[in-house]
């Protein structure tokens, strides 16, 4: 596990290279909790938009090469020999989503206060295109 500082210092290293100052970033599962969004804080980063995707239950499978993603609601391979080589990944078991489920329903409503200005959440059980 990385301790939140040595996180928060390789982030304020990358968001001040010339292409995230002129363009712009995105964090993707970060901050996890309160700690991590103080210590971003802390260290002058502020985020302009916070989003958060709501889903009910989103089972998702992937082709053994990474390329292809399917979605076992709203892009199914037509191909049945594609739909045969389709897995689950390990770290999309329902074991650990339900796990990154309590730990992020544990976590959100502190994000919720630091970010309350900013937040934005987006219904994400529909199509992609959609989200």
């Amino acid at each position: 596990k990385i301790p939140n500082a040595l996180w928060a210092n390789l982030i304020q290293e990358h968001l001040s290279n010339v292409d995230c100052i002129k363009q712009g970033w995105i964090l993707e599962g970060f901050p996890e909790n309160q700690e991590q969004a103080w210590m971003l804080q802390s260290f002058g980063i502020f985020p302009r938009h916070v989003g958060t995707l709501r889903v009910i239950k989103s089972p998702s499978c992937l082709l053994p090469s990474p390329a292809e993603v399917y979605h076992t609601t709203f892009h199914w391979p037509s191909d049945p020999e594609v739909q045969q080589r389709l897995e689950v990944p390990p770290d999309l078991s329902e074991q650990e989503v339900s796990r990154r489920l309590l730990e992020y329903h544990r976590s959100f409503p502190e994000l919720f206060q630091i970010y309350q200005k900013v937040l934005k959440s987006i219904n994400a059980d529909q199509p992609s295109v959609d989200v």
